[in-house]
């Protein structure tokens, strides 16, 4: 008994070919999302990384400067110059804002007794928000921090960061 089997190899390498079209559809759709997902997750990398570089900048400005003026210091903005191209990778676009939220007076800091007192130190908390863009991803930083300005001019600022962490984009 002899059945007629012509044919059937075709059909046999039809259903493989279709098989394997589909789980390589399937294998090339789910790693061209996970490439776009990494891709997106490098471009927030980034934009962290600049607004990591702005807040830094804002810190080293505050520490040099002379005298701290509150009523100065918190309409201060700091943003993205020409000096800045390039912070994440040569010719690479970006910006970042830096921006006060509060200034408060901390403590104050005197020497001497009666009517010889003189006044050391000033120390206030500052409230920084860094928010950067690097393409399309958004970042930013948040960090509270204590200046000593020393009356004396020949003494430099001193900084100390309370709190630095990290804005998420729906925080921002």
């Amino acid at each position: 008994m002899v059945k007629n089997r012509q044919g059937s190899a075709l059909v046999m390498v039809m259903v493989y070919a279709l098989v394997l079209t589909v789980l390589g559809t399937a294998i090339l759709s789910v790693a061209a999302s996970e490439y776009r997902m990494e891709m997106a997750h490098r471009n927030v990398v980034k934009a962290y990384y600049i607004a990591e570089a702005g807040m830094e900048k804002a810190i080293y400005e505050i520490t040099e400067m002379d005298t701290i003026l509150p009523y100065i210091l918190e309409n201060k903005e700091w943003e993205m110059g020409p000096e800045d191209t390039g912070l994440v990778e040569p010719g690479a676009q970006g910006d970042y804002s830096v921006t006060v939220g509060y200034i408060v007076l901390y403590d104050r800091v005197l020497d001497g007794e009666g009517e010889n007192v003189e006044l050391i130190k000033t120390i206030y908390e500052i409230e920084l928000k860094s928010m950067a863009m690097y393409k399309a991803a958004s970042a930013g930083l948040q960090a509270i921090i204590l200046v000593e300005d020393y009356e004396d001019a020949r003494v430099d600022n001193k900084v100390e960061v309370n709190k630095w962490r990290q804005i998420r984009g729906d925080e921002g």
